[in-house]
């Protein structure tokens, strides 16, 4: 009788019929109560955590777009800032062309565009280095000018890419020119640097402030016509046999990153 008693399968019959006759006089309901109210707490917690964590996910995975997003608007404005200088250059440089257009002589003349890449002062020299060179048909003593006309100097030394200005502002650059309303010729040298002057023009020649000074074409050196500047101050003595004349440059050569060359 113990035996079968003690059988698992009779054992977990008798167990839940006892439970059954438990229910049903109600001497369970207090134990269920109570394990019903600590599932139900346990199961809350567990949906509120669960909650947060997909809120957690959610975020962080809102984050990753938003810097990946980030990434793509800067990589983006980037291209288009480098568009944006791109356009500002060419629309420069057509500016700097059409100055030059207004300007042409009838006399046609064939303009090499360069950039100025490097510049030498010194108190012994005045030069800058364009980059074009030999290979784009450049000669040496090639006129090189500004837009408008505006004489800057020639060409001394040549490679295949790029060339060597001296400018008119060097101690050793000379430009025959001409006066145009006084009609007065004369040989134009640097001033130290600072300004441009016309040595041995005698004194009853007549020459004021502000009148025109441009290339005569004397000893074949530079085209005719090239504007060098305007006459900015006269020197004279009286006692003197000759007077001074001190020309501004046409040309801005502070800011000239940007030149023409006449090909010969």
């Amino acid at each position: 009788m113990r035996k079968i008693l003690t059988h698992p399968l009779i054992l977990s019959l008798l167990i839940i019929f006892g439970l059954i006759f438990l229910n049903s006089q109600g001497w369970l309901k207090l134990p269920r109560d109570v394990f019903l109210g600590l599932t139900d707490s346990v199961q809350r917690i567990s949906y509120q955590f669960s909650s947060k964590a997909e809120q957690i996910a959610s975020s962080l995975a809102s984050l990753s777009r938003l810097d990946q997003e980030k990434a793509r608007l800067e990589e983006e404005n980037r291209n288009l800032l480098s568009q944006l200088v791109q356009l500002k250059e060419v629309v420069r440089e057509n500016e700097f062309l059409r100055q030059q257009l207004k300007v042409t002589p009838s006399e046609p003349r064939e303009l090499i565009l360069a950039d100025v890449i490097g510049r030498n002062i010194s108190p012994f020299e005045e030069t800058i280095l364009i980059n074009r060179g030999r290979r784009d048909g450049l000669e040496e003593k090639a006129a090189v000018i500004t837009a408008g006309n505006f004489l800057v100097g020639r060409v001394i030394e040549l490679s295949d890419c790029s060339a060597k200005v001296r400018l008119i502002l060097d101690p050793n650059s000379r430009v025959n020119v001409l006066i145009q309303e006084s009609g007065v010729t004369g040989l134009v040298k640097s001033n130290q640097g600072l300004s441009l002057t016309i040595d041995f023009v005698p004194q009853e020649e007549n020459i004021k402030k502000g009148q025109t000074v441009v290339t005569s074409g004397g000893a074949g050196l530079f085209p005719v016509g090239l504007l060098v500047g305007q006459v900015n101050q006269i020197v004279s003595i009286d006692v003197e046999i000759f007077q001074e004349a001190r020309i501004g440059p046409a040309a801005d050569f502070v800011n000239l990153d940007r030149v023409f060359v006449i090909k010969k």
